[in-house]
């Protein structure tokens, strides 16, 4: 049988694959204010929202639901594709106002984090966790087999 230790050591283990992480955008009445960048630790920009314009989306995930409310623009819903590894995601309003308008207060989710802007900015941070490769999945699949087996 393939033991943690035997996978690790023979690399299986190591192999990660990229997650797809899903995002949620809840947009006041002044969307246009409205920007965020998605950074990973070599601090480049994976992904960005302007002013209801998105980049670094999997293609064909995104949607966009709209409200009757005064207040609130609507709400944008897509997915990323990251690779495995922490990540920072920086918020900006460029009025300064913040993402609110009357009582409702617009809001930000990707992965496992979240956050809004009362302000001119705001932050949060977030963790993917890496995947084994399907073909590493394969092949402990079958050591799991072979090491099962009885003999007679």
């Amino acid at each position: 049988m393939l033991t943690a230790a035997g996978a690790a050591a023979t690399g299986i283990a190591g192999s990660a694959s990229a997650v797809i992480v899903d995002m949620e955008n809840g947009l006041d009445r002044w969307l246009g204010e409205h920007s965020w960048q998605v950074i990973n630790s070599n601090s480049s920009v994976v992904a960005s929202m302007a002013g209801g314009s998105y980049n670094g989306l999997v293609s064909g995930t995104f949607s966009y639901v709209t409200s009757t409310a005064t207040s609130i623009f609507g709400t944008a819903y897509g997915q990323m594709d990251l690779a495995s590894g922490t990540y920072n995601v920086q918020m900006q309003d460029s009025w300064g106002d913040g993402w609110a308008w009357g009582s409702y207060q617009g809001y930000l989710i990707i992965g496992s984090g979240s956050g809004t802007v009362s302000a001119s900015s705001g932050s949060f941070s977030f963790t993917v966790a890496g995947v084994p490769a399907p073909g590493a999945l394969a092949l402990l699949g079958l050591a799991g087999l072979a090491g099962s087996r009885r003999r007679k």
